[in-house]
């Protein structure tokens, strides 16, 4: 498959906007030219990277609202995902990825139950992902088995543009012979962690209390973090902390939506990029956010540091894309995107730019910021496959998905009532 994004926009790698065209042969982008183009009517940035997400949590979007972390897990959400079948999974990522491709996003790293079925229905769709077994152990083998099926799962895993990496959900829902045995595995399979860290104060405090050490000190010194990783939330890192990331090469996944929603806190961004920390983006679930929409996260976490530090200075627009591009594809060690290059993968963003909060036009990175929506996306392809296309996902029957939805959506619910 060959074509050319003509007279465009284009978000380049050296901090440069540029106009002009973008030439794409089979999964690669094979030429960027640039010329004058007077005023462009489109701009092609790369795809966007999630970099943190539970996706098939759309079925339970807005789920617990109002809650603080602890009772939204207890009393909203494992109620209702104890009666999560595979099928509600694969249906619910179907969902979340048409979503995702519908605002731009071309990969995300999911972390949820039944990852089999998730993972092949995140593949059907042509996104690319990283996938996991969620690691928890609440006592020995308990759930049982469930360190076998982690190592299992990476083994075995093949599925195209989706990959496999290794996963304990949180060092609280964990113990240490669990995680050493996962580190000592994960010598040969050389996988990074997904894994939730100091989402909230009360969860730090207590792995202080626990280990006499932070939750990322925890993990390193077991070994978990020696094939670097990818950290969500980390709101309350400390400067140690961000010292370890940086050496173990474990990115800081930004959620703010999340965040701010369960009223976790603030992740001290600037001061970890300072501290040479990769910092990427992610939605986190739809109970906790409720939507995955990337332009959303990118103008929070562009605006909440300002706010926070009281300097309009902190976190610049091109800061924030490359969060949410390249930085997210060296998280999940996708070096061959997240840049317009000459041959990376053409996975692209093409946005419309002549809705009225996008006119006029002084400062693009600014205005894909701070004004640009994920409904302005007019097309989103993935390795030069044109997968959403200005309302319609070409190669899946997006009112059939949305069928199954409710009907899923109010099984779950009812029996959750019961």
């Amino acid at each position: 498959m060959a074509f050319e994004l003509r007279d465009v926009a284009l978000v380049l790698p050296d901090r440069r906007i540029g106009t002009g065209s973008l030439a794409v042969e089979g999964c690669h982008i094979s030429a960027i030219r640039e010329y004058p183009v007077a005023v462009p009517v489109r701009a092609v940035l790369p795809g966007l990277v999630n970099c943190h997400g539970h996706t098939a949590m759309t079925l339970l979007r807005g789920c617990g609202s109002g809650l603080p972390l602890k009772r939204w897990l207890e009393e909203a959400i494992f109620p209702v995902e104890a009666k999560l079948t595979p099928d509600d999974v694969a249906c619910g990522m179907t969902w979340g990825a048409l979503e995702m491709l519908a605002g731009g996003t071309t990969c995300v790293a999911d972390m949820y139950d039944f990852p089999r079925e998730g993972g092949r229905a995140l593949a059907a769709t042509g996104m690319k992902g990283n996938v996991c077994r969620v690691g928890l152990a609440f006592a020995a083998d308990n759930p049982p088995g469930r360190l076998e099926e982690c190592i299992r799962f990476v083994e075995e895993w093949s599925d195209g543009r989706v990959v496999a990496d290794i996963c304990i959900h949180s060092e609280y829902l964990t113990n240490e012979p669990f995680c050493r045995a996962l580190a000592e595995a994960n010598r040969t399979l050389r996988r990074p962690l997904h894994v939730h860290v100091s989402e909230t104060a009360e969860e730090h405090k207590a792995c202080l209390a626990r280990h006499g050490k932070t939750p990322i000190a925890y993990l390193a010194d077991l070994g978990l973090l020696d094939c670097g990783g990818y950290a969500a939330h980390c709101v309350h890192c400390t400067d140690g902390d961000f010292a370890i990331m940086r050496e173990k090469r474990v990115t800081l996944v930004h959620n703010p939506s999340s965040n701010m929603k369960l009223g976790s806190g603030f992740a001290r961004i600037p001061e970890a990029l300072a501290a040479g920390v990769n910092v990427a983006l992610g939605t986190d679930g739809c109970a906790s956010n409720d939507n995955l929409n990337m332009f959303e996260e990118m103008h929070l976490a562009a605006l909440v540091h300002k706010g926070r530090l009281g300097d309009p200075t902190v976190l610049p627009a091109w800061d924030v894309l490359d969060m949410a591009t390249k930085n997210g594809a060296r998280a999940l060690g996708r070096s061959d995107t997240g840049e317009l290059a000459v041959g990376k993968k053409a996975d692209l963003c093409v946005l419309n730019l002549t809705r009225p909060h996008l006119k006029p036009c002084a400062d693009l990175a600014n205005l894909l910021v701070y004004s640009a929506q994920a409904s302005d996306v007019e097309q989103t392809y993935v390795d030069g496959e044109l997968l959403y296309d200005r309302g319609v996902w070409p190669a899946i029957d997006a009112a059939s998905i949305r069928a199954d939805v409710e009907i899923r959506h109010s099984r779950l619910f009812s029996c959750a009532s019961e």
